[in-house]
């Protein structure tokens, strides 16, 4: 079976770009899913605003497997969520193919990240460039633990330790 990890930035990082990120990520979960077998498959995703809740939307469509690695109870979701987004984490929720809590200590943002990239075969980022945030961290972690790091922008490129120090990097919009 094979763990791949989907991490990328909360909505308000891509503005307009929504909509293609969106479709991008649609496409690159339906191109790993063939290429990797749709019932040998297991998407990991982090239970969160924006790329989280779009990637487990996706699966849903496709009915691929996601486990779901979840920052806090479902019941304590942000007063901040829109009703939509708290609908959707509960049905994500109760669809998953396993979940896992990560809010046992007051650090729970960088450790539901280091639970997703450890049970991950390589990781899938949704990344803007922005040398900073729980992406970046999420990226730097994995490649501090060997694991691959492959752009979702830039067509599942290697995403490096000298592409992640450049400050001239920009993700690929609207190629």
């Amino acid at each position: 079976m094979y763990k791949i990890g989907i991490i990328g930035h909360s909505p308000e990082h891509f503005g307009a770009e929504e909509a293609y990120v969106r479709r991008v990520l649609g496409r690159t979960i339906d191109s790993l899913g063939f290429q990797y077998g749709e019932s040998d498959v297991v998407f990991n995703i982090v239970g969160d605003i924006g790329v989280g809740l779009w990637s487990a939307e996706e699966c849903l469509d496709r009915e691929y497997k996601f486990h779901l690695f979840l920052p806090y109870p479902v019941e304590e979701t942000s007063q901040h969520w829109y009703d939509s987004q708290k609908d959707h984490l509960r049905k994500c929720y109760g669809r998953a193919f396993s979940i896992t809590t990560c809010y046992q200590d007051t650090s729970w943002t960088d450790r539901s990240y280091e639970l997703l990239v450890d049970d991950s075969n390589f990781i899938v980022c949704f990344w803007t460039g922005r040398g900073d945030g729980k992406t970046y961290d999420a990226i730097k972690y994995a490649l501090h633990k060997n694991k691959l790091a492959l752009s979702g922008f830039d067509d599942l490129k290697l995403v490096t330790n000298e592409i992640l120090k450049r400050k001239d990097f920009k993700w690929n919009e609207k190629k």
